[in-house]
């Protein structure tokens, strides 16, 4: 009786214990995340830096359930010879060409300029399907002291739309590279071995995860600058330029290149998110998502968190981040004026916070001179009267949240204008 009792209760405090893993939070602890819409199954992957390559799986971009790992191992076998004392791979990116989805990734040790990128590849992205298998094809490119001027890791595979395929990658030292890849292996394209100078952080060097999209004639360079994994004192933030051609010059909203240390700013840290940056971007006919991680500085020794913002794009062509997608997907409605009165967190660049008041009639509280706002569609325009101001008006143009509790957009400099809805 008392062993049939034990055993019982055991039971029932294994499937607590089970029911307790089932249920853990999966955007908790993964840095470095990339993301897929697989074509056969219709569901999105993320994959991200941990042992062995972790894998994520969501059918709405809101909940998300473990499929496992790319490797067994915490680092293959060619990349413990080649970089001794690695421990880990790290920032990997999925894209899909040649019928086959394509895993590169960085092995490295912490600062250390002896780095190497991987890649591996797989039919299929199910684990329950026949073919599933990831087949390791070992290194891409190098990098090392004395012998080049970047650091191979952080890749991204960019497929351009004539079907040609491009490698980013970089970290620090001389910034962000890309060449060409042959399409049929995934390696260098042994009949070019051009390398391009896409983007430099001219001031500390300080520049890595570089990540391509084409949009309505132009193609995006997103970069992450600064400190990246310093816990809740991260600086990480992100910025983009735009080209003509994928291969550059990608130049800021003021046309300075990045090449030259230029960048516009998309994220940065703001209210208890800290060191947001490493981002994909997921185009999807109903929208675009930047995909990223962030420290929460409400947690105790935190890790870097998934965190998913729908993409805002301006009417000058510029990306911008909207609200992290919390519990479900965002409205996309109509908002009314009159939602939008009350007090709100308004802040510049994600910086000094303070408080307005949109009051009924377009008049604005708590700013200097006769400030004035305007609802046009889910278009919100913000007047501020300066002497400085170009025409003598601050003018914030900025997209009302479908939630109509928050609001996004840039001035006429390209300042970044974010509001909250105080509740």
């Amino acid at each position: 009786m008392k062993v049939s009792l034990f055993f019982g209760v055991f039971c029932v405090l294994a499937l607590v214990v089970a029911s307790a893993v089932g249920q853990q939070d999966l955007t908790k602890g993964c840095p470095d995340p990339t993301i897929i819409k697989s074509h056969t199954d219709g569901l999105y992957y993320i994959f991200s830096t941990g042992r062995g390559l972790p894998i994520r799986r969501s059918k709405d971009l809101v909940q998300w359930e473990g499929m496992g790992r790319v490797f067994d191992t915490r680092v293959p076998a060619w990349a413990v010879k080649e970089v001794p004392g690695t421990t880990a791979i790290w920032a990997p990116d999925i894209s899909f060409f040649n019928g086959r989805y394509h895993l590169y990734y960085s092995v490295s040790t912490f600062g250390s300029q002896r780095s190497c990128i991987g890649l591996a590849t797989n039919v299929t992205l199910d684990p329950a399907d026949p073919a599933y298998k990831w087949v390791d094809h070992g290194k891409v490119i190098e990098s090392a002291a004395g012998k080049t001027n970047f650091n191979a890791i952080d890749p991204t595979a960019f497929v351009d739309n004539d079907g040609s395929v491009y490698l980013a990658w970089g970290s620090y030292w001389d910034g962000l590279k890309m060449a060409h890849l042959d399409p049929k292996t995934g390696m260098p394209d042994p009949d070019d071995s051009r390398r391009y100078d896409l983007a430099r952080n001219a001031e500390r060097k300080v520049i890595e995860a570089a990540f391509i999209i084409y949009r309505q004639g132009w193609y995006y360079l997103f970069a992450s600058y600064d400190s990246c994994c310093d816990g809740v004192d991260s600086t990480y933030h992100v910025k983009v330029g735009r080209a003509e051609k994928v291969t550059g010059p990608y130049v800021d909203i003021n046309g300075k290149r990045m090449s030259e240390g230029g960048g516009t700013l998309v994220l940065a840290s703001h209210e208890n998110w800290r060191g947001p940056g490493h981002n994909d971007v997921l185009q999807t006919p109903e929208g675009d998502y930047i995909v990223h991680h962030t420290y929460d500085a409400k947690e105790k020794n935190g890790g870097r968190n998934l965190q998913i913002r729908p993409v805002v794009w301006t009417g000058h062509g510029w990306p911008l981040a909207g609200e992290p997608i919390v519990g479900a997907m965002p409205e996309k409605r109509a908002v009314e004026a009159r939602e939008l009165v009350g007090t709100w967190k308004h802040t510049v660049d994600y910086q000094g916070e303070r408080e307005i008041s949109l009051r009924a009639g377009g008049r604005i509280e708590n700013a200097v001179g006769e400030a004035t706002w305007a609802l046009e569609g889910n278009t919100l325009f913000l007047r501020w009267p300066n002497a400085a101001a170009p025409d003598g008006v601050w003018l914030d143009e900025c997209y009302v949240a479908g939630d109509g509790r928050s609001y996004i957009g840039r001035n006429q400099t390209g300042a970044i204008i974010r509001g909250v809805l105080v509740d």
